[in-house]
Formats: C-alpha cells, sequence, structure tokens
C-alpha cells in the first residue's frame, strides 16, 4: 500500500509538472530524475524534470527508486525490481506486470526465469525468452499459446500486434505465427551475431543492434550498416514506433536512428531545460 500511496504521490507531481507538446519518450538524468523528449525525431529537445526518485523508464511505463511501477502517471499494485517494454518484473524474473494500450494490466507467472518480455500494442499478448532458450507466448490473463525451442541469442519484438524474432544462428528475421509456426521475412548476408531487434510501426523495416547498427527492409533492397554512436545501447521505439531511440543520457547530445531516412541517424542536443522549468 505504501508504495502505491508513494507512486499516487509522484502521479500528482507529473500532472502538476507537465508540459504540452507531442512526447516522443523519457529519459532518467543522473539526479534519478525523469525528462520528457519534446518534438519530432528530426527537432526534439529535453524537457524539464517531471517526477524524481526514477530507476529507469521504457515509454510511459516507470520503475521508481522504490519499487513502484507508474503507468501514464498511474500507479501499479507490486514491488518490482527491473522494467522492460510493456512490462514490470520482480526480483526473481518469474512474475510479471504486463501493461499495454488497450487492456487492463495482467499478471504473468512464469515456471522459470525469464530474460527477456516483449509485449504487443494492446497488451494482450507477451512473449517471454527463458532462461533455458525456450521462447513462449502468452494471451491476457496468462493462458500459455505455444512454446517452442529457441536460444538465449534470440531476440524477439512485436510491431503491433506481430510477433517477430531475430535468429542469429540462421541470420534471419522470422514472423511468429499464433501457433509457433516460423516464417522467414528476411534472410541476412554473413555471419550473423548477438542483435536487438526492432520493427517500425509499418512493419517495413528491421532494426538491429549491436557493435553497429544493421537496417534491413522486410522486402526488396538491400542491407545498410550504420555506424553507431558511442553510448548506443538501447533500441526504445519513439514518435509512433517510426524511429528509435539509441541512447539516453540527457547530459550528452542522445541519438535517434530513423530506418526510413537515407542518412538514418538524427540527433537531439544536450540537456536544454525550457525556460522558466525547475531543472
Amino acid at each position: 500500500m505504501r508504495n502505491a500511496v508513494l507512486g499516487l504521490v509522484a502521479a500528482g507531481t507529473l500532472a502538476a509538472q507537465s508540459v504540452g507538446g507531442p512526447v516522443l519518450g523519457y529519459v532518467v538524468d543522473d539526479g534519478a530524475r525523469l525528462r520528457p523528449i519534446y518534438g519530432s525525431a528530426a527537432s526534439a529537445h529535453v524537457g524539464a524534470a517531471v517526477r524524481e526518485g526514477v530507476k529507469d523508464s521504457w515509454g510511459e511505463l516507470a520503475l521508481l527508486t522504490d519499487g513502484t511501477g507508474v503507468h501514464a502517471g498511474k500507479a501499479l499494485e507490486g514491488n518490482w525490481a527491473a522494467v522492460q517494454p510493456g512490462a514490470l518484473l520482480d526480483a526473481t524474473g518469474r512474475s510479471l506486470l504486463i501493461v499495454g494500450e488497450g487492456t487492463a494490466p495482467w499478471r504473468l507467472a512464469l515456471p522459470e526465469r525469464a530474460l527477456t518480455v516483449r509485449v504487443s500494442a494492446s497488451g494482450a499478448r507477451a512473449l517471454t525468452l527463458m532462461a533455458d532458450g525456450s521462447l513462449a507466448a502468452w494471451s491476457a490473463g496468462g493462458k500459455a499459446e505455444w512454446r517452442l525451442a529457441a536460444s538465449v541469442w534470440w531476440s524477439v519484438t512485436y510491431a503491433g500486434e506481430r510477433a517477430l524474432a531475430y535468429d542469429p544462428a540462421a541470420n534471419t528475421v522470422l514472423e511468429l505465427g499464433t501457433g509457433g509456426e516460423l516464417t522467414v521475412l528476411r534472410k541476412l548476408e554473413g555471419a550473423g551475431g548477438r542483435y536487438e531487434l526492432g520493427i517500425d510501426m509499418d512493419g517495413k523495416f528491421a532494426v538491429l543492434l549491436g557493435e553497429q547498427a544493421l537496417v534491413a527492409p522486410l522486402g526488396d533492397g538491400p542491407t545498410r550498416t550504420v555506424t553507431l554512436p558511442e553510448g548506443s545501447n538501447r533500441l526504445e521505439a519513439v514518435q509512433g514506433g517510426k524511429a528509435f531511440l539509441l541512447t539516453r543520457d540527457p547530459a550528452r547530445p542522445m541519438w535517434i536512428l530513423d530506418p526510413a531516412r537515407e542518412e538514418p541517424l538524427l540527433v537531439i542536443p544536450a540537456l536544454g531545460v525550457e525556460k522558466g522549468a525547475r531543472p
């Protein structure tokens, strides 16, 4: 109960300090303060702090340092240790709270630890990559849909309600059917490697983030290699899923990758606090 109260107090602080305008995403500064990124991928700036005591955030889902989870300004029941896109995990990695756009938050108890959790846009489905190397799909309420052998090196994501995966052994981007069937969408050149997978909102491009970034059309067209700026360790969908935030340190220039652009890297200048706002 205490955690929920603290989260609601923080939510009130957020409402009081919010500034209008489109929000690309959020970053946490070195003072554990949550700051919005305003604007579009081609022209953006970092706003004033809207919440303190934040451990991490992913889109509108944030984790406070006291273990409170908050979504779109509302506290969520439970005590959590980590946040992933659309999900909060407890310290064991076996108890999850799934949070999406169109479905009430629901809990998922796993048989063993999850390494990765990905949630569909509606929140009605989830994928979990397990510590034993298996990949499992779940529907709202915790119903198991299917499970298949994969690898801890796989990367999975959702493009809306479409479940997709990257298999580094075969160097392929796959679509996962409702019964766990696999459809190859793109075979990439080369030997493959460990990459984080992202798919743009229109399903036209696969973005693979590793030591470098690969932009692969899911159809005809060559794969492009993008040299990454220092500190690129995130592939967070922003601007409705059209682009991806690569870095999140607001004290340094932040980088966004737009796979549809010929020159895909865009930069947000280092932290600038809006006039009259609290730093």
